[in-house]
């Protein structure tokens, strides 16, 4: 082996070690990290090997790293690596599970109200609200902006 590359591995071991350390305590895998970073600087090793210059092998070794430690949580499977969050497994993404839930929430409260909102001049807007089971709920004022005007709101309410 290159004394050069070695010296370099050597300085990029503790780094690489530390970051799979972290990813692996995160994410409650029961492994030793050393299998990952063992791969990493092998391959980082091989491509050096084959004359491939690397502009920052530090950086790439670390970005290999936690692509590895990725790949093995996929690999195990939540079932087997302790808590695993759905979004790893599934293919979504955290935010997309965020949004579902906001969404599913929103969607709930619908479910338990529905609201009807009118200016206090429409009167007999307000009257089919109240004829259909409708109960004034409170006045909003200033919560529309209608021709330059800041208009009050009527808010009506209908529970299940």
């Amino acid at each position: 082996m290159d004394i050069t590359l070695k010296i370099e591995i050597t300085e990029i071991r503790p780094k690489v070690l530390s970051t799979a350390r972290k990813i692996f305590r995160a994410s409650r895998l029961e492994r030793d990290p050393e299998d990952v970073v063992q791969d990493v600087l092998l391959r980082l090793w091989v491509t050096r090997r084959d004359g491939v210059q690397i502009r920052n092998p530090e950086a790439r070794a670390v970005y290999a790293t936690k692509n590895g430690c990725i790949s093995l949580w996929r690999k195990i499977g939540p079932a087997r690596s302790g808590v695993c969050p759905e979004w790893l497994s599934d293919g979504r993404d955290a935010s997309q599970l965020i949004k579902q839930s906001e969404a599913e929430k929103i969607a709930d409260k619908a479910l338990e109200q529905i609201v009807g909102q009118v200016f206090p001049e429409n009167a007999a807007s307000a009257r089919v609200l109240e004829k259909n089971g409708f109960r004034l709920e409170k006045t909003k004022t200033g919560a529309v902006v209608k021709g330059g005007k800041a208009m009050d709101v009527r808010v009506y309410r209908l529970d299940f």
